[in-house]
């Protein structure tokens, strides 16, 4: 009979999570989906901005808006509300 000697695995992420995941009682999950929802809102305020940049001043009427308050608003960071 012949033993197959293996090289022992390495910890990969998923043994990180799996060995951290007890000490957030399941919270790893709720925090990497929590950070991807934030990536994506972030990139929807930023599309959002520029497209307010780009309207026409007779589509920003409108809406009740001035191209100053269009370009203040297109100004701010993605991050900030």
């Amino acid at each position: 009979m012949h033993t197959i000697w293996t090289r022992p695995r390495l910890a990969g992420p998923a043994d990180t999570v799996r060995r951290l995941g007890p000490l957030f009682s399941g919270s790893v999950d709720a925090a990497v989906l929590r950070a991807a929802n934030l990536l994506l809102t972030w990139q929807e305020r930023a599309a959002e901005r520029h497209a307010l940049a780009s309207l026409e001043t007779r589509m920003l009427r409108d809406i009740g808006l001035s191209r100053a308050d269009a370009l203040r608003e297109a100004a701010k960071p993605f991050w900030r509300a």
